[in-house]
């Protein structure tokens, strides 16, 4: 099966992360393209395979070479802050380096997009206009499985695991891998975008969930009396700082991002993620935060906000520092298929950033996907030739 075809037929399966569950997967239509790879890898014929409940594939293939086992690893879950359902990809052969219409009422803009520039003469999947693509991550998983099946025709390989995860968008992937069954020394995750860069270093992140209990008076009458949780809610985020939201920030710049909010006058609650590349300037935002949340309750005279932070997953650079030897690997297959590395930080975070600190190291390659959890989502076929052909390598 061609990359290409691999790809859209995992993309046509709905995958929508749902709602979190501590032992289960989020949704149970995630478990649809399980059961497909389940089958695939099965038809390979590994030495060890198995499922859990949530939906995570692990398989092994062993070998006689004297080589330290590696995983690779992608996700099989997409975006909730886009539909996946009913995907309708269409491929654009010889990209002409000029605006795509989606549909009537959606276009991918170079002015936009101008990383598009890169893409002339390149084939190109993209959507409708109507959902997201979900080339994060199923080009990662049909890269994975392409090369897979070609190392296995050459019986030219090291040891080697595959992990498929699901619920990683909701940051649940790795809670839910049983890291007993894990026999690889590291791993890589292939869940990133542009093929030159490796991914070492990630947000440390957190979460706030904030919940506000107001006092409901008729409103002719509520002069020094209501408390509308909705306006409390209002004030709280415009007493954070305006110029560290998501849309004002880049590079390793922090941020607080308002995920979602709901209020009325008794009660309102939202949550924020928060994010920095410095644990130090992570819990220094926290802080910032409660001392805001603290100030409003002895203006308001009673409890009236209460919060509740939870430490989502931490810089991965702090383990791959400690292991050169697996950038020394990844750069000389870079180097073998003529490529630069870019060593960026991710503004986000990979199943990687949760599993260096529970003993598997992993690095993130590229897939060639671009604008991921949006309708304006695309997949460079060219670029993700190329990680198929580095994965392929770092296999042997």
């Amino acid at each position: 099966m061609a990359l290409k075809d691999r790809f859209i037929r995992y993309a046509k399966v709905e995958t929508t992360a749902g709602k979190g569950k501590e032992f289960d997967v989020s949704n149970d239509k995630i478990l649809n393209l399980s059961s497909i790879l389940l089958d695939e890898l099965q038809e390979l014929k590994p030495d060890s395979i198995s499922v859990n409940r949530c939906g995570i594939i692990d398989a092994k293939f062993y070998c006689d070479k004297q080589k330290d086992m590696v995983a690779f690893l992608a996700h099989l879950d997409t975006s909730n802050q886009a539909s996946g359902k009913d995907v309708n990809p269409r491929v654009i052969e010889n990209y002409n380096g000029e605006d795509i219409v989606l549909n009537d009422d959606v276009k991918i803009e170079v002015k936009d997009f101008p990383y598009l520039k890169n893409a002339i003469s390149h084939t190109l999947v993209v959507t409708d206009g109507k959902t997201l693509l979900g080339a994060d991550d199923k080009a990662g998983v049909a890269i994975i499985m392409e090369a897979l099946i070609d190392v296995l025709k050459s019986k030219d390989h090291r040891p080697i695991e595959i992990i498929f995860t699901t619920d990683e968008e909701i940051g649940l992937d790795a809670s839910h891998i049983c890291m007993n069954e894990v026999k690889a020394k590291y791993g890589y995750t292939v869940d990133g975008g542009d093929y030159h860069d490796v991914e070492i270093e990630s947000f440390n992140a957190a979460s706030i969930d904030v919940n506000i209990i107001g006092k409901s008076i008729h409103p002719g009458s509520a002069k020094d009396k209501m408390v509308n949780a909705a306006q409390v809610l209002m004030d709280l985020h415009f007493s954070l700082p305006q110029f560290l939201r998501p849309e004002h920030t880049s590079k390793k710049e922090p941020f607080y991002h308002l995920t979602y909010m709901k209020g009325e006058v008794e009660k309102a609650s939202c949550n924020y993620i928060v994010r920095s590349f410095s644990t130090a300037q992570l819990e220094e935002m926290i802080s910032l935060f409660n001392l805001s949340v603290k100030r409003q309750n002895e203006v308001l005279g009673y409890e009236a906000i209460k919060c509740v932070v939870s430490y989502q997953y931490k810089n991965m650079k702090t383990v791959l520092d400690e292991h050169k030897e697996i950038l020394k690997e990844v750069e000389e297959v870079y180097k073998k298929n003529g490529i630069d590395i870019s060593y960026s930080p991710i503004r986000g975070g990979t199943t990687g950033s949760q599993l260096s600190f529970m003993g598997l190291p992993c690095p993130n390659l590229g897939t060639g996907g671009y604008n991921y959890h949006g309708n304006k989502e695309y997949l460079d076929l060219d670029e993700m030739e190329i990680m198929k052909n580095i994965v392929i390598d770092l296999m042997k």
